[in-house]
């Protein structure tokens, strides 16, 4: 039909189309009722598909197919935010109180400090926003598409309307597509509808359905964001990006907050508690000061600003973005690319992986090892098997030619065929397929129905208990003991069969299917069991073919469960099942969706892998989704929190390993800050209870804070798994940041001591120059500068030696560089900066301090020993310090 015998064809060139850069101006209803031809017509396409300089104009004209346009970076915003959160408005109040109090210097190094902190938090968030969108692009949905006659495979966003794309099971539909042709498709609307069950999809036109037709209901329309569930299909892109459907419920998210992460909101938590200690601590020492002190109103009120910017951890926040952008990279180093940031915080307290077979602890390099005939078959069974592979097969041809693509099993079998002299492409022309029945993971079997002249044959391939099920007649003899045979061998058998027109459905034999495990995996399951890991193998396999490849890598399976014995027990009795340690055959998308429901609802932190379109629910409800990269489908990819680049399960581990490092991290800068926090907050309480000058400044306070505190934190926050970190039990995801043993390790061992490294070096000054205890300091007052100068130093050398603690191994490993050479620039800039701070002219004037003797230097290397020998003892009379201490 030509395009101008079509009133929609036609109303087509009197508008400009979507494709040109407007706004589509066909509804779909009206797209649904055109024929093939037209809507190829209407949207000035081409059934070979667009060219690549057509596509590229109307992307420029159209924009990136997003479901919603990328989050803009609103920079102004992002800005505001590091001046207004809970610790920097407690910095302002400090700068404030300081121009009332008559300090215009303080409050204006406040300030300073305020504004540098809020640049540095700023160019940190936007550093981890880049790494995130990084990690984004690179598990982002991938489409095929045509474009002058050849298929390739690219990121959906660079779909246009107009473009041919095609689609089989386990795809996700890139655009808001109308058919071109279909063969058994069905979808998933769940994401669109929020019902699961499987909708058919066809190409045929529709009559009249007006344009007050629903969307959803024609069956030409594919929506974007739905999965193919079975079948394959070719189509053309209608509307893109915001004009989808995904990009409807896009806009709909967007009107909603984000949610910070659970470690994003205990952080928080942690700022807020300190921000109110520090508020009245500040009041309590503006009262003792006057109270003990001889000072006036205005002098109180200084020590009280001394206080607050003391207990104010500035370099926290900034810290913590810094450190989960990093774990999520070396997380993506490793293998395992994460979709969600908070994933890389929850994958570290994984109680339970639950783990498919094929591909993740096999090597997915499937092949057909042998081909056993059924008694009573045919002769020449086994050419007659190969043909039934070859055919009833969705195995399709690699777009660069050479081998075939799809489905591991369809991909072996084909190859199988073609190597008993079946050629794939010949025998489909010559047999071309008029029906079918997609293989479905709770039917087991495939099925299609082919024609050559008048005759008709179907072929059926699927496990040997559901094939066997539809002949109608019991299994021929032998065959139970030859598939246990195979299986347990850890071969995976399927069992062919062939039905001529009118006649019963004939069992051929069984093919049987070998994939070796990997050689990694028994490492990966034994660090499991060391980390307090339970792995419990869900597949869909025999039983015995379970149990050859658990015993293989090393999974010591008590008892082994097959489907149906799932579905008669209760919640409890599957519960102690897996706790127990059992492994499950024969199971089901639903049987795998209830053990992950079943596991969290007991409190198990669970990781659930999976490849397929049945895999997406199990990988939802898991608290960590893992997808296969190189076998998993697009389904199963948007459906996961973690996508294995290697489809490898020791990549899963070593996810495990990194996510409780990074905890650990957060934890060890955690402490570092709030040790200083002490060793700043003690000299003010020195000063306000004994008649003594003021042992450390505030702007020195804020040298510290911002100078000397920053760059070490930032050390510890990407330190490098420690061997120990596999060998404790997990912990609970709410578990605190700083728990009960660290806190009184932070404040009573690491933050006195660095208090008194300071307040040793205050007085030890004054002792050089002739001062005993108990006499009064005033005739040394000129002296004042250079005893807050030693006071400075003292703490700085507490926070070396703090450095050193915070790591884990033995003394030599935590003084060595090699694994962390972040430790090495931070603890080279801290000295560099300490130096220039008290010798440079100028600066040291401004913070307060003044040249001091080269000798007092040494304060540096002997107060860090004093901390790190402490430290030591501790060690040696403690447990190993653990993810949680």
């Amino acid at each position: 039909m030509s395009r101008s015998s079509s009133p929609v064809a036609a109303a087509g060139q009197a508008k400009p189309s979507h494709a040109t850069g407007a706004k589509p101006r066909i509804h779909p209803s009206e797209l649904a009722a055109l024929s093939v031809e037209e809507r190829i017509q209407a949207l000035r396409s081409n059934p070979t598909g667009l060219t690549d300089v057509d596509a590229a104009r109307r992307r420029l004209a159209c924009g990136d197919n997003e479901p919603a346009p990328p989050r803009r970076s609103r920079p102004l915003r992002t800005l505001v935010a590091q001046f207004t959160h809970t610790l920097a408005l407690l910095l302002w109040l400090g700068a404030g109180l300081a121009f009332a109090a008559g300090a215009p210097e303080l409050g204006f190094a406040i300030v300073a400090v305020v504004v540098l902190n809020g640049a540095f938090a700023f160019i940190q968030e936007h550093r981890a926003e880049q790494v995130v969108s990084s990690l984004m692009r690179r598990v982002a949905v991938r489409a095929r598409v045509v474009r002058a006659g050849v298929e390739r495979r690219v990121p959906a966003r660079e779909l246009v309307p107009g473009d041919v794309v095609r689609l089989a099971a386990g795809e996700i539909v890139p655009a808001d597509c109308i058919l071109l042709g279909a063969d058994s498709l069905s979808l998933d609307l769940s994401m669109l509808t929020g019902e699961t069950a499987p909708v058919d999809r066809d190409a045929a036109p529709l009559a009249s359905p007006g344009r007050g037709a629903e969307e959803l209901t024609l069956p030409s329309l594919l929506p974007s964001g739905a999965s193919v569930v079975t079948g394959a299909g070719e189509a053309l892109v209608f509307a893109t990006g915001a004009e989808s459907a995904a990009g409807k419920i896009a806009r709909l998210l967007e009107q909603g907050g984000r949610e910070g992460s659970l470690l994003e909101r205990q952080v928080a938590q942690l700022s807020h508690v300190t921000a109110a200690i520090a508020v009245i601590a500040g009041a309590a020492t503006l009262v003792l000061a006057q109270a003990f002190h001889r000072v006036g109103a205005l002098g109180a009120l200084t020590f009280a600003i001394g206080v607050i910017v003391a207990l104010v951890p500035e370099g926290l926040l900034p810290t913590l973005s810094v450190s989960l952008a990093i774990g999520a990279q070396r997380m993506a180093a490793r293998g395992a690319p994460v979709r969600r940031l908070s994933a890389v915080e929850v994958v570290g307290s994984v109680t339970t992986i639950c783990t498919d077979k094929t591909g993740t602890l096999t090597q997915n390099a499937l092949s057909v090892r042998c081909f056993i005939p059924a008694r009573g078959a045919p002769p020449d069974a086994e050419q007659a098997a190969r043909l039934a592979a070859a055919l009833c097969n969705d195995a399709r041809p690699a777009p660069a030619g050479g081998d075939c693509e799809g489905d591991p099993v369809d991909v072996a079998l084909a190859r199988w065929a073609a190597a008993g002299g079946v050629d794939l492409a010949e025998a489909r022309a010559r047999w071309p397929r008029i029906a079918d029945t997609a293989f479905d993971a709770r039917r087991r079997y495939m099925a299609v129905t082919c024609a050559e002249g008048g005759a008709t044959r179907d072929f059926v391939k699927g496990a040997p208990e559901a094939v066997v099920a539809l002949t109608g007649a019991p299994a021929p003899a032998g065959l139970d003991e030859a598939v246990v045979g195979a299986a347990e061998r850890g071969e995976r058998v399927l069992l062919l069969a062939v039905r001529e027109a009118g006649g019963p459905l004939t069992c051929l034999g069984l093919a049987c299917l070998h994939d070796p495990t990997r050689p990694e995996v028994p490492a990966a399951i034994a660090a499991c069991r060391r980390a307090g890991v339970r792995v419990v193998i869900l597949t869909g396999d025999h039983p015995a073919t379970a149990r050859s490849v658990a015993a293989a890598i090393g999974l010591e399976a008590d008892r082994l469960v097959e489907g149906p014995e799932i579905d008669a027990m209760d919640d409890r009795t599957l519960l102690e099942l897996l706790q127990a340690g059992a492994s499950l055959a024969r199971t089901t998308p639903e049987q795998k969706l209830r053990v992950v429901q079943v596991l969290r609802r007991s409190g198990e932190v669970v990781v659930a892998t999976g490849d397929g379109v049945n895999d997406a629910p199990a990988l939802r409800a898991a608290d960590v989704g893992v997808a296969m990269g190189l076998r998993g489908t697009e389904v199963a990819k948007q459906a996961s929190d973690i996508i294995l680049s290697d489809d490898n399960f020791a990549t899963i581990v070593a996810a495990i390993e990194e996510g409780r490092a990074i905890k650990q991290n957060i934890r060890r800068f955690v402490s570092y800050v709030f040790t200083s926090n002490v060793a700043e907050l003690v000299p003010f309480l020195l000063y306000i209870f004994f008649p003594i000058p003021l042992p450390l400044a505030i702007v020195q306070v804020l040298a510290i804070d911002l100078g000397t505190d920053v760059l070490p934190a930032l050390a510890l926050g990407v330190e490098p798994p420690s061997p120990a970190t596999l060998l404790v039990p997990p912990e609970p995801p709410r578990k605190p940041i700083l728990t009960r043993a660290l806190a009184l390790r932070t404040f009573f061992l690491y933050g006195t001591v660095e208090a008194l490294l300071g307040v040793l070096a205050y007085f030890g000054f004054y002792s050089a120059h002739g001062w005993r205890p108990f006499d009064s300091l005033d005739p040394l007052r000129a002296l004042e500068r250079e005893a807050a100068t030693l006071t400075f130093i003292g703490i700085v050398s507490g926070q070396i030696g703090c450095l050193f603690a915070q790591r884990d191994g033995p003394l030599r490993k935590r003084l060595a560089f090699w694994s962390n050479p972040w430790v090495a620039a931070g603890l080279s800039i801290e000295v560099a900066l300490a130096i220039a701070l008290i010798y440079v002219p100028g600066l040291n004037g401004l913070f307060a301090m003044t040249s001091v003797g080269p000798a007092w230097l040494l304060v540096l290397p002997g107060g860090a020993a004093v901390m790190m020998l402490l430290d030591g003892l501790r060690r040696v009379r403690t447990e190993p310090p653990s993810s949680g201490s």
